[in-house]
């Protein structure tokens, strides 16, 4: 189901040798071990945010996704992604896009219908302008069979019939065998989606076939676990059976060719390894014969310096221990006055920063709903006159106690009470009400510091406040992510945009950015005019 081939074109050796890597962890079929692989390349990379580390992160995603641990594939996916963000770069971005999608797609057919779809076309819809730039007719036509699955989920029959035979005829085109092979899946499915019974079973068969032909046991598999379905739902148990029996076997021959694989990749590993024991331990006798020899230059050399510095020492110690006693006395004086003066300073500049911050980000924006449900009061019928009315009077009960709140050294008590997610979605709920604007919530906070969760509702707080002021926005996507003591904050709206560069000296995202900075976080923007705006903030301990 998951689209995710990496076509990679660098220049340069330091590239090449990263690639030809990447390259070799499709062929491990030991995938812990090649995730294991990957995470030390990453951690050896360090800090940096290179094109590199976002091709690792996305490999890493694709191959938990493929073993359907789907959170932590969707997570690396989005690591990957953030990075094509910051790098501005068009292969990562199609492919963390993409690879969003694909997960997510997974995760909702398992549950056909309940199934919501909005989110998945939104990550296609994006990845598919860099896969354009990119000439990457492969995933093109991965992502048109995704597309596909939906439609055929969703009963629109026609569209995805009609979408189904464009996509089958340039795979065939360029020459995709397993590409083909889908589309021909998707082809049977649908007709079994339709209880075109006879139509689906010939497609599943030709789709078997074909796969048989070229010992494509992953397709052959998945034909005859469709037909197996197919004759379930007509109620042809005996076939059911036969086929499903034919299913177990190729996936029991699928499993022992991985098995093989893994032996083999064993034995290289450990002839491996002791060519490296070897040579390590040889490099250690080495490494030992040159310590030592350092060690008998490093004696005499400390030993020599040792009797010309007790010579001048008690040569000069008398007339030294005066002057340096008068000496370190006045300069420990003059110290502590001035480490004194500057903490004084500095604690009444931190003081009044955060006081103009709390005020901006507190009863600022309490005011600002205040303002927006009197507007919306002239506008009510008489019948809803005195809920809304006992509305204003609770947001101008909040402004009254947010501002006792401030005048005792601004102790949020709320996030204390109540936690961090509930006081989010007390602040959405409120604006939904009023504005109309539509939530899509994701909050995974885990345990975190009350420190920490009162700067990032203040963020969550500007960056709402920025949205009533500017996005003119219907949908508003906020998920908040922590895993691994690593914490991530996306927030998407569909308003109208803005240039970054022009509106950097705003106050509200000056706010934001120094919240995140106490946190040791990077802020990302992403908005064009006219095309939303993305905020991504990545704290990497929490």
């Amino acid at each position: 189901m998951l689209v995710s081939v990496l076509p990679i074109n660098l220049i340069g050796q330091d590239s090449l040798s990263h690639i030809k890597f990447l390259d070799s962890t499709l062929n491990i079929s030991d995938k812990g071990l090649a995730i294991e692989l990957l995470k030390e390349k990453v951690f050896k990379l360090g800090n940096t945010h290179s094109y590199i580390k976002g091709l690792y992160y996305l490999r890493i995603g694709r191959i938990y996704g493929n073993q359907h641990q789907l959170k932590l594939g969707e997570d690396y996916y989005r690591k990957g992604l953030q990075i094509g963000l910051k790098l501005n770069n068009d292969r990562l971005l199609s492919q963390g896009y993409l690879g969003v999608g694909g997960i997510q797609l997974i995760d909702q057919l398992h549950d056909p219908k309940n199934a919501t779809y909005d989110s998945i076309f939104l990550y296609f819809e994006k990845a598919l302008p860099h896969l354009i730039i990119e000439n990457d007719k492969k995933n093109i036509e991965g992502l048109n069979s995704n597309i596909e699955l939906i439609l055929i989920n969703l009963g629109e029959i026609d569209s995805a019939k009609s979408l189904i035979k464009n996509t089958l005829k340039k795979r065939e085109e360029n020459d995709d065998k397993i590409g083909v092979l889908g589309s021909l899946n998707n082809i049977a499915l649908l007709y079994r989606k339709s209880k075109n019974y006879n139509e689906a079973e010939k497609y599943y068969i030709e789709t078997f076939n074909l796969a048989k032909s070229d010992s494509l046991l992953n397709q052959m598999t998945s034909a005859k676990l469709g037909l197996a379905r197919l004759f379930m739902e007509k109620g042809e148990f005996h076939k059911s059976l036969s086929n499903f029996l034919e299913y177990d076997s190729l996936n029991k021959l699928s499993l022992n060719a991985e098995f093989q694989k893994q032996i083999a990749n064993s034995e290289t590993k450990f002839k491996t390894a002791e060519i490296e024991r070897d040579n390590a331990l040889k490099q250690a006798e080495i490494e030992e014969n040159r310590r030592q020899l350092l060690l008998l230059y490093a004696f005499s050399f400390l030993l020599i310096l040792a009797s010309v510095s007790t010579y001048l020492f008690f040569n000069q110690r008398r007339k030294r221990q005066k002057i340096a006693s008068e000496k370190a006395i006045q300069d420990l004086l003059q110290s502590q006055e001035m480490k004194t003066t500057y903490a004084l300073l500095e604690g009444q500049d931190k003081e009044r920063k955060r006081i103009a911050a709390e005020l901006h980000d507190n009863l600022g924006s309490i005011l600002v709903t205040l303002n927006m449900y009197a507007d919306t009061l002239q506008n009510k019928k008489p019948k809803d006159i005195p809920a809304l009315a006992q509305k204003i009077a609770d947001v101008a009960q909040l402004a009254n106690t947010e501002t006792r709140k401030i005048s005792h050294s601004l102790d949020s008590g709320m996030l204390r009470h109540f936690g961090l997610e509930a006081a989010i979605k007390q602040l959405t709920e409120a604006v939904s009400s009023a504005r109309k604007i539509k939530f899509n919530l994701s909050i995974q906070t885990g345990e975190i510091s009350s420190e920490a969760s009162i700067e990032i509702y203040r963020i969550i707080q500007e960056l709402v406040n920025n949205t009533l002021k500017h996005a003119q926005c219907t949908k508003v996507h906020l998920e908040l992510t922590h895993v691994d003591h690593s914490f991530s904050i996306i927030y998407e709206d569909n308003g109208i945009g803005f240039n970054p560069k022009e509106a950097s000296g705003g106050m509200g995202l000056k706010n934001i950015q120094n919240r995140a900075e106490r946190l040791d976080g990077e802020l990302t923007i992403d908005s064009t005019p006219g095309k939303g705006s993305s905020f991504i903030i990545e704290i990497p301990h929490l």
